[in-house]
């Protein structure tokens, strides 16, 4: 069979197991799996893996495994009984060149559920989308990498190198779940994390630190407010002082895979918590946000970069002078993390996707924080982002993925594991 007829014949076998990639996708959405409770839909990905005839290994993670790696990030949630899952189509030739498919089980909480059109854990499909919570992020990716490689064993293509499905736990707060792959020794060629990138190729990917900041005052009646100091006047400040630090930031920073007027490294404050009493001037503070990673930074200076700028705005400040804000780092810590243009995967990435889009991908960096940078900064491995779905739907309200790019993203893998692995 030459290439070109088993391409065809690859999207056509994608094209007959529509109903296992909607209903798989469906049962994932369906199955809640909010960070710390990954469980019950881990062991549906497990059951679907077995009965696919994969080799499967699930493991319980304890702390006492990661804790002592630089890579880990405390995230606060307990380990050792949330599985992580992988599962090796072992290939015929040890010599071949093997992959790594990744993608993460857990999901942001949904907020207020009676604000859903459907609710958030319906899997409705309308208008050729699927809906729900973790649709998009990222369990589309991961219907898509399980389809892609039902479809090779349909048309009873067995690769040459093997091929391995990691669905892992912990992602959306510091990556546990990769990490652990990682220190159980699974290792590939190179790795395609099934992120939703509206099947754009993107090797390059910032990072993302979280932060707490405290800030002090003095309790007064609030019907002699200047009397006390607020805590709330103080943040104010710090927040004018960030903001310059983010424009200075991104002054200087410019590279290939990124639109000049894109913000890569955002500072964001996601919760704020004041004082005590309505009628009282609030005498404490405290932020909590997240820190953007330049691609190349190291997170140690990006650190030092931070607390002195909170440093310096108090420093003019007669109350600040004297009681200093404090900044602690604390859960997800996610350093940037790249791999070279010219790696040999993105080639495959690009003749995949031409043949399957009939026009090229885009190729770009992305402004957060993954378990990319797992595989390239610790693993040793080249990675890429690939897979189904907007990110800018990822973690809202009515989350969705089209169900088009699901079922174009299998085409793609199993076009990529066909050339990349080989085929016997």
């Amino acid at each position: 069979m030459t290439q070109h007829n088993r391409d065809i014949a690859i999207d056509e076998s994608v094209k007959e197991l529509d109903t296992f990639c909607i209903d798989l996708l469906r049962d994932l959405v369906a199955t809640p799996s909010i960070t710390g409770q990954e469980q019950r839909a881990q062991s549906r990905v497990r059951q679907r893996l077995s009965e696919m005839g994969l080799e499967v290994d699930s493991w319980c993670p304890e702390r006492a495994d990661l804790e002592a790696h630089p890579a880990f990030s405390d995230d606060g949630f307990p380990l050792g009984d949330r599985p992580v899952v992988v599962a090796r189509w072992r290939g015929t030739d040890p010599e071949a060149r093997s992959l790594i498919l990744n993608g993460h089980i857990d999901v942001v909480p949904p907020g207020d559920e009676t604000a859903w059109t459907d609710g958030p854990w319906s899997g409705a499909v309308r208008h050729d989308r699927l809906w729900g919570r973790g649709a998009c992020d990222m369990k589309g990716g991961l219907a898509a990498a399980l389809t892609a490689v039902a479809a090779l064993q349909k048309l009873d293509i067995r690769p040459r190198g093997d091929v391995l499905i990691e669905s892992v736990i912990g992602e959306e707060t510091g990556g546990a779940g990769t990490l652990a792959t990682l220190i159980r020794g699974y290792r590939a060629d190179a790795a395609l994390i099934l992120e939703p990138t509206r099947m754009a190729i993107c090797p390059i990917g910032a990072g993302a630190l979280s932060f707490r900041l405290h800030v002090r005052g003095r309790a007064a009646h609030g019907s002699v407010r200047l009397e006390g100091i607020s805590a709330v006047e103080k943040f104010h400040k710090l927040m004018v002082a960030v903001e310059a630090l983010e424009r200075r930031r991104h002054a200087g920073f410019h590279h290939r895979f990124f639109e000049p007027s894109t913000l890569v490294a955002p500072i964001s404050i996601g919760k704020v918590q004041a004082g005590d009493w309505p009628s009282t001037v609030p005498e404490t503070l405290i932020a909590e946000g997240r820190y953007g990673i330049l691609p190349g930074e190291n997170t140690g200076s990006a650190r030092e970069q931070f607390e002195n700028a909170i440093a310096q705005a108090a420093s003019h400040d007669d109350w600040m002078r004297a009681k200093p804000p404090r900044v602690e780092w604390f859960e997800g810590q996610f350093e940037s993390g790249e791999t070279p243009s010219d790696a040999a995967i993105i080639g495959e990435l690009i003749l995949a996707h031409a043949g399957v889009c009939g026009r090229q991908s885009r190729i770009h960096g992305v402004p957060y924080g993954s378990d990319l940078r797992l595989f390239t900064n610790n693993g040793g491995m080249h990675a890429v982002l690939y897979g189904p779905g907007d990110v800018r739907v990822a973690h809202s309200l009515d989350e969705f993925v089209p169900l088009d790019e699901v079922r174009g993203s299998a085409k793609v893998v199993a076009r990529v594991i066909a050339s990349w692995c080989g085929t016997s």
